[in-house]
This record gives structure tokens, C-alpha cells and sequence, in this order.
């Protein structure tokens, strides 16, 4: 509106400025004819102060090309009304003809002037229309009637059409105003209309958004209630849509949402049935269903909708989404709770490998909320510093001789007590609080490493497990670089142990980080070797040192007999590559012997020893050199 408000007042004044141009010389051709008319009549005076009045009115032109509209009007009425009133005086008074064009000024001063103008007018015309009455009854002037004749009618006719005139463009100015109005106000009703769409619908897709999703849930949720049906809330989320906005751009991920759109909207027939609720999320409404397999049914057909192939630029795009489902009333009888419920199933099939559908269920929601408590119970953990590293011997089968030492984090809940790293160490992966702790491992490992450097115990390795996710910031080369730096610890004592998945998840780009880390002195090896790919081609790649097998293969070679073939297998590829093997899990005497068998050159386990604290790890190794000794 404020826009357009410069517009408005420009077109208002051309307006007020052609009424005034097209009153003017109606006026001075009126005044031309009348004083003429005159003239024949033998009214010299008569004519001459009308054609004089008619060239002072150009003095209007002069005020006009100034831009002064307002004093050009003044001039135009007073001087037309000082005539008349002239007229009139020296005619016959108020029975004068010359009083006719008093209608004409009122109406040419209602549509040309202001409030002020014409109440001013006004007065004046009643002031000399009162003066002449009282001259006239007083008997200080008498007024002489004029005949009637040819050259009065005419000089009334033409009053009468100039006020016709004037009646005309007022009429034609108010109905011209009138239809502004109501086209105003048309524009104002879409504009509303419009506010209301874009408050109650999401702008890119069309659908409703979350603050009409109440209104549409109590319209389904009523009626399923009062009949006894379940009410269905399907919560969709897509599964790769950031995948896609990053390699395509967000006019890619853009299509794909407005397609989801029309799909849903194809499926459910009623846009109320639907709407975006989030960035790459959207709530599918299930009115009156009978059982949990028709929302079942329901969302086996969006999966196979939503998982149809997308085309983009000429590119064919692949999408799928998970699925969570709520029930009403038995899950909820208000769309919050349901949702919050929808969400935890959703989430619950993202963990169960995406591209699937799960209905809400407490187990899960208890699941859930216990994964919550524990990532905020890291958060404030590497805060309090509730964390610590324990250390677990590898033993050279040849030589009897300690080779190393595997950091291993261990949390100490204040409240739950010991904690699993197979708990912990998953959600700190999935949050992101794996960069931190990460972080925290590299330091301190590196920190005690030097201690033990500085008071001639280490003589092996210490290895460090990385994670993928580490990895795939980008930094851990700088990471673990700087952490040496920084303690004073010669990179030759630090070993690495990288997952298989890792060396495939981004082999180029981490060819390169671990080229510049093996450059610098780091040792590098294969953790749980033989669970993953095993893949020969990345051991040749990225030239590692050795491979640690898995223990579950250890603990089972003597019950299970691939399990022993498989680690002869890993075994032998590994000394035909000339990598050295670490088999982790050994707890017995015959397991020892059957990997010494088999030619594994490093283990570690419970055999010789649990993961201990970094304060016991000298009298461990005291102890261990003292029995070595004594053995021989």
C-alpha cells in the first residue's frame, strides 16, 4: 500500500487539475455567448463586465502551469461568484438569473476546492443575497424586474447547461471514485485471502501447514471417535533429500518436495488429508480406518509412491522416506502427542535401515527417551570429565614380548555406573559427540604416551580407534598431527586402527589422509578385520600395516570350524602381503596355541590381561619383564 500511495495522489491531482482545465473553458465560452447576447440586448455594461471577468479568468492558466491547484480554484470561484453577485446587484436582485449560476459555483466548488473554499462561498453567496433583500425592504435601493424575452431564456438555458455540466463531471468523478473503492477493496479481500493462504499453507508445496493441521485433525478425529474408527496420522520423512540439495542445489530438492506434494495429494484425494509439516516432512491424515492393517496397507502404497523415480534437468533422481504411524485414539487423542509418538516410530524405522515403516509402540518410545538421557549424560560428561582411557596389552606370539597397548574409553556414569562403549560409543556416533570425544581420546592418548616416553617404559605402540565419522570431517590428519605437536610425542608410537567400511566409504579423498599421516611416521591397521568387506584392493591402496581379526571369530575357532578357517584364511592373505596380524579375544591357553599355529603374529585378550588404567600400565609392564626373565 505505501508503495502505491505516490501513484494514488499523482492520478488524484491530474484529475482535479483536467476538471479544472474543462471548467474553465466552459465557463469562458459560457461567458463569451452570455456577454454577446447582452451586447444584442443593448446591456453594454452587462457584457463588458462578463468579458472581463472571462479575461481574468486566464489568470487560472497561470496557476495551473505553477502547480498550484488550489489557488487556481479560489481565483476561478471567487471571481465567478464576485460577477454574479455584481450581476445580480445591479439586475433584479434575487429574482436575477445571474443567481442560477450560484448552483453552478457551489457544484464546480464541491468538486474542484475544499471544505474550507466552500463553506467560505457559501457564506458570501447567503451574505449577498441577505444584503440585497434588506436594500430592497428598507427601500434603499428597489431592484427593477427585467422582461422576460428572448436574450433572458437564452442566457438561462445556458446557465442551466453549464450547471448540467458541472452536475455531469461531479457525477462522473463520484462514480469514477466509487468504482476505485470497490476495486480497492476487491484487492484488499485477495490480499487477505492471500495473508490467510500463506499463514495456513506452505508457500512452496500448496499444502497445508502445521497451524491448519489442527484445525484438519479435528475434523477427521471427531467423527472417526463418535463412530468408533481409528484416526491414522502418517508421519513422512524423506531419507536423502540433503544428499540431494547438496550434489543438485535446493532447486533440485525443491522439485522433489512440490512432486512428494502431488503424489500425496493424488493419494488421499482431499487436500486437507495432507500437509508439510517440516523442511523434507509431511503428515497424511487416515479418516474412520478399522484396523492398524489399513494404515499398514496405507503406507506400503506411499513408500512405493514417494520411492518412484524423480526426474530433475534430465536427470533421473531416486528418493525414499520413513515412515513412523500413530493411532488414534489409542496412541493420543490430541495431534501433539501424536505426532511426538508418529515421530519416535518414524525415527525407529530410520534406524532400522531406512525406507520402511514402523507403528509407535512404549518400547520404543522408552528406547528412545533412554538415548536421549544418555547422549545429554555425555554432553555433561566431557564437561565433568567422567570419561577415561584403560589400556590392554598386544603380546608378539614370537618373542613373548609386550608390542603395544589399545587405548579403550570407559565412562563411569555417576548414577547408572559403568556404561558399555557398545552403548555409548553408537549415539555418540549418531549425535555427533564422537568429533568431541574423539578429540579428547587423540590428546590424552598422545599425552600419556609421552609421559611414558619420558620415563623410558614405551617401547611399543599405542593405538587409537578411529571413527568413520572423525574421518569424514576432514581434519584428523591436522587433528592427530597437532596432537603430537603439541605433547611432544614422536609419531612412530602412535598406531591408528581404521574400520573396513571407512576405506570404502571414501577411498580418494582418504588415500590422501593417510598417505600424509603414514608419511609423518603414524602406524596404520584394519580393526575387526573379516566382519566387513574385506576387500584386497584397498589393502594395497592404502598400504596399512596390519589386521586385527575380529574376536568374534577368535572366541568361536574351537567350537566352530569355519570360524577357524576363516581366520587361517585371514592369516595367510596377511603374511602373503607381508601385513602383520592382531588377533583380539584370546582367553584361553588352547585358543594361544591354535593361533600360533596358524602364524598370527600379535594378540591381545583376557588371557594375559584386562584393559587396565594408565597408572597400573608400568607396574604391568615391571611385572611382565620380571616373569619374562624368570622363565628363562
Amino acid at each position: 500500500m505505501d508503495l502505491e500511495t505516490p501513484h494514488v495522489c499523482d492520478s488524484l491531482k491530474q484529475t482535479k487539475t483536467r476538471r479544472l482545465v474543462q471548467s474553465l473553458r466552459v465557463t469562458q465560452i459560457a461567458l463569451l455567448l452570455v456577454s454577446i447576447i447582452t451586447m444584442l440586448a443593448a446591456r453594454y455594461h452587462d457584457s463588458l463586465i462578463m468579458v472581463t471577468c472571462g479575461i481574468f479568468l486566464f489568470s487560472v492558466d497561470w496557476a495551473i502551469a505553477r502547480h498550484r491547484l488550489l489557488l487556481g480554484a479560489s481565483i476561478f470561484l471567487f471571481s465567478l461568484t464576485l460577477m454574479l453577485s455584481y450581476l445580480a446587484w445591479h439586475g433584479s436582485g434575487i429574482r436575477d438569473s445571474a443567481l442560477l449560476g450560484y448552483c453552478g459555483v457551489l457544484v464546480f466548488a464541491a468538486m474542484l476546492g475544499n471544505k474550507r473554499l466552500l463553506i467560505l462561498l457559501v457564506a458570501i453567496m447567503v451574505l449577498m443575497l441577505a444584503s440585497i433583500s434588506y436594500v430592497n425592504h428598507v427601500g434603499w435601493y428597489t431592484n427593477s424586474l427585467a422582461p422576460i424575452n428572448l436574450a433572458t431564456g437564452s442566457i438561462t438555458i445556458i446557465i442551466l447547461c453549464v450547471i448540467a455540466l458541472a452536475v455531469g463531471l461531479l457525477a462522473q468523478d463520484y462514480r469514477a471514485a466509487l468504482d476505485e473503492l470497490a476495486r480497492e477493496n476487491e484487492r484488499m479481500k485477495n490480499i487477505k485471502n492471500q495473508i490467510e493462504h500463506l499463514a495456513t499453507h506452505d508457500t512452496l508445496t500448496g499444502l497445508p501447514n502445521r497451524n491448519v493441521a489442527q484445525r484438519n485433525f479435528e475434523k477427521f478425529f471427531l467423527p472417526a471417535k463418535q463412530q468408533q474408527q481409528l484416526l491414522g496420522i502418517i508421519y513422512i520423512d524423506l531419507d536423502n533429500l540433503k544428499p540431494i540439495n547438496d550434489s543438485l542445489g535446493h532447486q533440485a530438492g525443491d522439485q522433489i518436495l512440490k512432486e512428494v506434494a502431488l503424489r500425496l495429494l493424488g493419494y488421499t484425494k482431499k487436500v486437507e488429508a495432507v500437509c508439510r509439516y517440516g523442511g523434507d516432512e509431511f503428515i497424511v491424515f487416515l479418516p474412520n480406518i478399522a484396523s492398524a492393517e489399513q494404515a499398514s496397507q496405507a503406507s506400503l502404497e506411499i513408500l512405493q509412491l514417494v520411492s518412484e523415480n524423480y526426474w530433475y534437468r534430465n536427470i533421473e533422481i531416486f528418493c525414499t522416506c520413513s515412515i513412523g504411524i500413530a493411532l488414534a485414539p489409542q496412541d493420543g487423542e490430541d495431534l501433539d502427542t501424536l505426532i511426538k509418538k508418529a515421530d519416535i516410530a518414524m525415527y525407529h524405522s530410520k534406524d532400522s535401515g531406512r525406507n520402511s515403516f514402523r507403528f509407535f509402540n512404549p518400547a520404543i518410545n522408552r528406547n528412545m527417551l533412554d538415548h536421549i538421557s544418555l547422549i545429554s549424560g555425555m554432553r555433561k560428561a566431557l564437561q565433568d570429565q567422567q570419561f577415561s582411557l584403560h589400556y590392554q596389552p598386544k603380546i608378539d606370539l614370537r618373542t613373548q614380548q609386550i608390542c603395544g597397548f589399545e587405548a579403550l574409553l570407559r565412562w563411569q556414569h555417576p548414577e547408572q555406573g559403568f556404561i558399555s562403549p557398545g552403548i555409548f560409543i553408537p549415539l555418540a556416533e549418531s549425535s555427533g559427540l564422537i568429533i568431541q570425544l574423539g578429540e579428547w581420546v587423540i590428546q590424552e592418548v598422545c599425552r600419556q604416551a609421552k609421559h611414558w616416553y619420558d620415563i623410558g617404559l614405551l617401547q611399543f605402540t599405542v593405538a587409537i580407534n578411529i571413527s568413520s565419522i572423525q574421518f569424514k570431517r576432514g581434519n584428523i590428519d591436522n587433528l592427530v598431527l597437532g596432537a603430537l605437536a603439541a605433547s611432544g610425542l614422536p609419531p612412530q608410537y602412535l598406531e591408528l586402527e581404521l574400520t573396513e567400511s571407512l576405506l570404502i566409504e571414501d577411498s580418494d579423498r582418504l588415500a590422501t589422509t593417510l598417505s600424509h599421516l603414514r608419511s609423518e611416521g603414524v602406524h596404520l591397521s584394519i580393526d575387526d578385520f573379516g566382519t566387513g568387506y574385506s576387500n584386497l584392493g584397498y589393502l594395497k591402496k592404502f598400504e596399512v600395516e596390519a589386521l586385527k581379526i575380529d574376536q568374534s571369530f577368535v572366541r568361536k575357532m574351537d567350537d566352530h570350524s569355519n570360524d577357524a578357517a576363516i581366520v587361517r584364511a585371514i592369516i595367510q592373505m596377511a603374511n602373503s602381503l607381508g601385513l602383520k596380524t592382531i588377533a583380539e579375544g584370546v582367553e584361553d591357553a588352547p585358543t594361544l596355541a591354535l593361533l600360533r599355529n596358524l602364524g598370527c603374529t600379535q594378540a591381545q585378550g583376557y588371557y594375559w590381561a584386562r584393559p587396565m588404567p594408565a597408572d597400573e600400565v608400568p607396574i604391568y609392564c615391571d611385572l611382565w619383564e620380571k616373569n619374562s626373565a624368570e622363565s628363562l
